[in-house]
């Protein structure tokens, strides 16, 4: 039976590659470029990457419906722990900040795009270098502790990291793309990458004996598909940016690790204080509860499909307005929080009432009822992280990425702490809820800053209406949830939208700006310039 929902799977993703080719066609045929229109930019570069990314979640979601069913709890929390380290831990160090960078630089004169992406390419490469060795001596380390690396994790963490090569060009390319705004451009890589990917996963499944294997298999894979979306993004900047040779300047590089390192810092801060749970867990309860923890933590993935496409697509305009335009930079960035704060607040309430039936789908009964409860804990870190995120990229348009790196501190020590007093007696229970309690430790340093740069946000009113207007749509989820929780979700989704127009969330400003981008749809008759 699982064979054969395998296969039907891999018939369906397949038949997504022709609808891309066709619609790459079409998009290139038919769509006009107008930098000078705001909304239309937005609409563009935010609405188009989240719908391929909503099909990229629907793809992922497939996979690991199948991928948990052949791994198990722990073979999924054995290759959930050699992916974070080489996937998260070591693919952050290697961007070292540099992505916002480039952005940030090349935005307002893209004639600096092509040497950006040489110097910060080489950074790339050299960095991934000097990880190899550390690399080997993790393996050591956890050589020396009860629960040693399997040989298979060993393996697939060798694979995961040479896979940081191609990764390393494929982001240089990446962050061209976005200094130019073609956003859209990426969404659509990426997805038939992922595309690629996925069907090589599965196949790759179907054809391994056992969960170690399948571990090794799936980590080969990844190796593969990147090499292929690296190879695709270069071959597209050359053809639709610029052709730049590789050129190396120590002052500029130099300068580009000291300015990086703030946004380094941050994120390897940010990535303990949300993923160094995992190693706890690895290390303190094995790779069973980890594999339980991670099949929540596949559901919490799913929630990110908004915002970090949507911020993307401001980030240009908001470096831009920092140093033109600060009236309108907190305009948007008012904007911009309220919005996430209606997809946050419905997700948080529903996610905790379905939680069960969402594992019982994803995983099936092996991950029940402790991936459950760890995913109805875990949601409810998703209004503030919104709120973080988009604040975050505020600030560093501001250039006070050293401020912010503060409360980053502050975060990663109170997570760390907490985990590290508590994992030992709640396992991933307490991780989870550690999870979500450092949000709020994370957005106070944020708004002290905010405060002084004189752009706090009225956070309170902007989140009071979802709130509200979710815990209504949660009322009336809750009684049909017993007859069918297709039914909960009809009722969900209708009662929201009325909810929120009752109690006055959507102003005249709102309904302009809805208006405004959805008229403006950004295709008509002509090539794309």
């Amino acid at each position: 039976m699982l064979n054969e929902t395998a296969s039907i799977f891999l018939l369906a993703v397949a038949a997504l590659i022709p609808l891309l080719l066709g619609a790459a066609w079409a998009w290139q045929r038919f769509y006009r470029e107008d930098q000078s229109d705001t909304a239309r930019t937005i609409a563009k570069n935010s609405a188009l990457p989240i719908a391929a990314n909503l099909i990229n979640k629907a793809i992922d979601f497939g996979f690991a419906v199948i991928a948990l069913r052949f791994l198990g709890p722990e073979g999924n929390g054995a290759y959930a722990f050699v992916a974070l380290i080489a996937g998260l831990y070591f693919l952050t160090i290697t961007n070292w900040g540099l992505n916002d960078l480039a952005v940030r630089e090349a935005a307002p004169d893209l004639s600096r795009a092509p040497r950006l992406f040489s110097i910060t390419l080489l950074l790339r490469l050299g960095i991934t270098t000097l990880l190899l060795p550390i690399a080997a001596l993790l393996v050591v380390g956890y050589s020396l502790l009860e629960r040693p690396l399997s040989s298979a994790e060993i393996t697939a963490l060798a694979l995961l990291m040479l896979h940081l090569y191609p990764a390393a060009l494929a982001a240089a390319c990446s962050a061209s793309f976005q200094a130019y705004q073609r956003m859209e451009v990426t969404a659509l890589v990426v997805l038939l990458t992922n595309v690629v990917r996925t069907l090589a996963g599965v196949g790759a499944l179907l054809i391994a004996p056992d969960a170690p294997a399948r571990v090794v298999a799936l980590a080969a894979v990844a190796l593969a598909a990147t090499v292929l979306n690296a190879v695709i993004f270069y071959i597209l900047q050359r053809r639709m940016l610029f052709r730049a040779p590789l050129v190396w300047d120590w002052p500029t590089g130099r300068d580009l690790l000291r300015e990086g390192f703030p946004l380094l810092l941050n994120s390897l801060l940010l990535a303990v204080f949300f993923r160094f749970d995992v190693v706890l867990l690895r290390a303190q309860a094995g790779v069973a509860a980890l594999g339980l923890y991670d099949a929540a933590y596949k559901v919490i993935n799913m929630t990110q499909i908004v915002p970090p496409y949507f911020v993307a697509a401001l980030f240009p305009l908001l470096a831009r307005y920092a140093v033109t335009d600060r009236a309108a930079l907190e305009r948007m960035y008012h904007r911009a929080l309220g919005l996430l704060q209606f997809v946050a607040w419905p997700v948080a309430v529903g996610g905790t009432l379905l939680a069960p039936v969402i594992i019982a789908v994803l995983g099936g009964r092996a991950f029940l009822p402790g991936a459950a409860l760890a995913l109805a804990i875990l949601i409810w870190y998703l209004p503030l992280s919104y709120a973080n995120g988009v604040t975050q990229y505020v600030l560093i348009a501001l250039r006070r990425q050293r401020a912010i790196t503060v409360a980053f501190v502050i975060g990663a020590v109170f997570n760390l702490g907490m985990n590290l007093l508590l994992i030992p007696a709640y396992g991933y229970l307490a991780a989870a809820s550690v999870t979500v309690a450092t949000e709020v430790a994370l957005l106070l340093p944020f708004l002290r800053t905010l405060q002084r740069e004189g752009a706090m946000p009225p956070l309170l009113r902007l989140m009071w209406r979802p709130a509200l207007a979710s815990l209504i749509m949660g009322a009336a989820m809750w009684p049909a949830l017993v007859l069918s929780p297709w039914l909960a979700i009809a009722i969900g989704a209708s009662v929201y939208p009325a909810a929120l127009w009752a109690l006055g969330a959507f102003g005249p400003e709102e309904r302009a700006l809805m208006r405004r981008m959805l008229s403006k749809s950004g295709v008509s008759s002509g090539r794309a310039h």
